[in-house]
């Protein structure tokens, strides 16, 4: 839930030592891989058009086979509203994805 407070108060930074070496950053249908430097700077170009207000976990889950685990949220922006789902692989962030409501 850490992630997603960063998320509502527009830190990319919290995510810096989170992100795999590649990470997925899908905001509608603009969808590519980026270093982490790279996906920091999306996350704060993203978090300037937007203008984030808040961000809350809504639940978690996880594949099958339980290599993959996932978190859902909600990000309530100046724009309005976005279904936030983080991805994880372990510990690490290795993909977001941004669908406006």
């Amino acid at each position: 839930s850490k992630l997603f407070q960063a998320l509502g108060n527009s830190d990319s930074s919290v995510f810096m030592p989170r992100f795999t070496q590649d990470v997925e950053i899908c905001i509608g249908t603009d969808q590519d891989f980026y270093s982490k430097q790279g996906a920091k700077a999306k996350l704060e170009k993203f978090f300037a058009s937007v203008n984030p207000k808040s961000c809350k976990a809504l639940h978690n889950g996880s594949s099958k086979d339980k290599k993959t685990k996932y978190s859902v949220g909600e990000l309530v922006t100046a724009k309005g509203k976005y279904r936030v789902f983080i991805y994880f692989e372990g510990n690490q962030v290795a993909g977001l994805v941004f669908d406006q409501e």
